[in-house]
This record gives structure tokens, sequence and C-alpha cells, in this order.
């Protein structure tokens, strides 16, 4: 009997964003245009929405920010893996 194959996908989410100031992952997504309402999803949530048609399971690697991304994360259907222990010495070098 043969298996049928199956897919995850993880999203990496673990960055500090100190470049950028605030956390990528909870920008409003599409970004605000004029003459529009603004946006309800986040870059986080529109990724996850976006592999759910080709995985089985979607999981999003969180480091400092896991309480800020696990709402969204568990709202959308997908699973999280804390890695702020890893994060304590130096997520910016990824």
């Amino acid at each position: 009997m043969s298996r049928a194959p199956s897919f995850a996908g993880v999203i990496l989410a673990a960055g500090d964003s100190s470049r950028m100031g605030s956390d990528k992952a909870l920008l409003p997504w599409p970004p605000p245009t004029a003459g529009q309402p603004p946006s309800n999803h986040t870059f986080l949530s529109s990724a996850i929405r976006s592999l759910a048609p080709a995985t089985d399971f979607i999981l999003v690697v969180a480091g400092r920010n896991e309480a800020a991304l696990a709402p969204i994360v568990y709202a959308n259907g997908a699973s999280a893996a804390d890695n702020s222990v890893h994060c304590r010495q130096d997520c910016t070098r990824f």
C-alpha cells in the first residue's frame, strides 16, 4: 500500500525586526491603500492562509515575539514552535 504525500509549511518568524522597529509579522497585509478600508489581516495571517491550501500542517517558528504571534497563529489553524531559548543569545544573525 503506497502512502499519499503530505506537505508541511514552515514560516520563520522569530526575528527581532530590529532594523524595522516593529514586528514584520504583525504588519497589516495587504498594505493600506488610499480609498480602501484597512485590512484586518496581518502579514503572518496572510502567509498562513496562502500556505493552507497546499499543506497539511503549518508551523510558525516564533522567538521572543511568541506571545504576540500566538493568537494569530492559532486563529488561522497553524501551530507554533517557541525558539526564544535560542534567541536569547542573538536572533539578529539569521
